[in-house]
Formats: C-alpha cells, structure tokens, sequence
C-alpha cells in the first residue's frame, strides 16, 4: 500500500513588539493556531518562525517556499505578512497567484488557503483591492 505524502508547511508569526508578558502569551497564541490548524489538516509543520519587530523571518519563510523545503506558507492572518495592502498584494502576486506562484498560502483565521479556487479568488481580489488604493486600476 503507498504511503500517504503529507504536505510541508512552513509558519510564520509576526508581532511587532513584546510588551511583557501578553506579548509572549499573544506569541505562544498565534503558534498555537497554525499547530492546531496543521494537526487537524494532516499538514506536516517543518518550520516555525517568529519575527518580533521587523520581518527578517518573513524573508527567511518565503526563501523555504522557493527552495521547496515546503509548499505551504500557514500564517494566522493575513495581516501577519504585512501592514498595507499595498505591500501585501505583490507579495500575493509573486508567491501565492497562479501562474507564477511558487507555494500555497493558508490565512487560517480569514479562512484562506490559496491550494483551492475560493482561495484564490480571495487573493486576487486583496490584489485588485491594492490597485485600487495606489490608483493603478487598469481599464478594458
């Protein structure tokens, strides 16, 4: 009987600042989830990075993507990449939207996993939402 292949996953937790001890409660919160989320799905979580402050760790999750160490970037929200849609759409757009799309992102608490059709079309309207905050909608 050939074995079922679980699909690798890397988390990623952003906070910008820890303000004692709810900040590493908050922390421990977000990990929990994606830990909870991957058990339930049958997900296996290779890697778990937190960045507190700036987001050198997002880099360093992204590189996993690319170098296929995962397929799967599981976030606790959307609002853990980055602060504006502006910054967060191309992002989308280069790591997570078909063609070009390297991996699968799954948001858990917004519901959003890029690896089914609903998931995708959440991801291309955030990006068309970008476009029209920076004015660059394009016309038909």
């Amino acid at each position: 009987m050939a074995s079922e292949r679980q699909t690798k996953a890397v988390g990623y937790v952003h906070l910008a600042t820890v303000c004692g001890a709810d900040g590493s409660a908050q922390i421990q919160r977000h990990k929990d989830t994606i830990v909870a989320y991957c058990r339930d799905s049958r997900i296996s979580l290779t890697h778990m990075i937190v960045d507190i402050g700036g987001r050198q760790g997002r880099g360093r999750a992204l590189d996993l993507l690319v170098m296929e160490r995962a397929a799967v970037l599981v976030v606790p929200s959307l609002a853990q990449l980055a602060r504006k849609t502006a910054e967060l759409a191309p992002m989308l757009a280069h790591y997570f939207s078909a063609p070009s799309g390297v991996a699968g992102l799954i948001a858990v608490a917004d519901s959003i996993d890029t690896r089914t059709p609903q998931g995708r079309i959440a991801i291309d309207v955030v990006c068309c939402v970008a476009r029209f905050e920076t004015g660059s909608i394009y016309h038909a």
